[in-house]
């Protein structure tokens, strides 16, 4: 294993980037150990994090959520370019799914309404060019957008989520140089791990971090039920055509090379 620092030689502030559906949140659990809850960020989403004080923001060494890199727009220059940051990725066709699955289940999410509208079909769920729009390359704009949440904050409320200000910002974004940005983005972070290996992955980062962990990594799974069965809505890649699949594949074609590269970055950094 990596001979990574230990929690004595991290030096705050530190940042689980999480993207959503990538198993992040049983991921967080591990990590959390070897930081402070007084010392911890209590916000998780964009809304919650511009709804804190400023003072308050930059004063935390330990920051889990899924803020993109919207964070460093928020700290101090010098500690944005200290945070040490790490991340999960995964699988993005199954990611994608996933995504979809979280939709057509939770109220409270930006496609809500339009994936339940399709009954949560994926198929017809890609047939919308704007809910197609929403969930592509969801993993390389959340590693590869730089948004100025300082400039949002300054606005002021109602706060949208990271996936709408993503798909808004990626609108008009080179996509070269958003895949460039999301590698440079891979290459900084300190630790990654990969959905596919996750109980490799935990015990990488419990390794990392210098926490316990035995056992089974923990399993968390905080969506809801599907709304009309009051079951999970769980559909996966073996229930989708060969045709949806390559629709998924199409509009993710960022977030496959990026998924490339972080298998080769996790294999070669595990080696070390």
């Amino acid at each position: 294993m990596p001979s990574s620092a230990q929690p004595s030689a991290l030096q705050p502030p530190v940042y689980f980037l999480h993207i959503n559906k990538t198993a992040g949140t049983s991921f967080a659990t591990v990590a959390q150990r070897a930081f402070p809850m007084e010392r911890t960020c209590p916000a998780g989403l964009v809304p919650e994090l511009l709804s804190l004080p400023a003072p308050q923001i930059k004063g935390y060494d330990y920051f889990h959520g899924h803020f993109g890199l919207g964070l460093l727009s928020l700290l101090p220059r010098a500690q944005a370019e200290a945070l040490t940051i790490f991340t999960l990725l995964r699988d993005p066709v199954d990611r994608t799914i996933s995504q979809i699955n979280a939709h057509f289940r939770n109220p409270g999410t930006a496609l809500h309404k339009a994936v339940v509208e399709r009954r949560g079909d994926v198929t017809a769920c890609l047939t919308d060019p704007e809910i197609a729009h929403m969930l592509a390359d969801y993993q390389t704009r959340s590693l590869g957008l730089p948004l100025d949440l300082a400039a949002l904050k300054i606005q002021g409320p109602p706060f949208r989520g990271l996936q709408e200000l993503t798909a808004e910002a990626a609108r008009t974004a080179d996509r070269e140089a958003l895949l460039a940005q999301a590698r440079r983005t891979l290459d900084r972070c300190a630790m990654i791990g990969l959905a596919e290996r996750f109980d490799e992955s935990v015990r990488w980062l419990a390794h990392w971090l210098g926490v316990s962990h035995e056992g089974p990594a923990p399993r968390r799974n905080v969506s809801a039920l599907n709304p009309d069965t009051g079951r999970p809505h769980a559909l996966s890649r073996a229930d989708l055509s060969d045709v949806t699949i390559r629709r998924l594949e199409d509009i993710n074609r960022l977030d496959l090379a990026l998924y490339e590269d972080a298998a080769r970055l996790f294999e070669a950094r595990r080696a070390a």
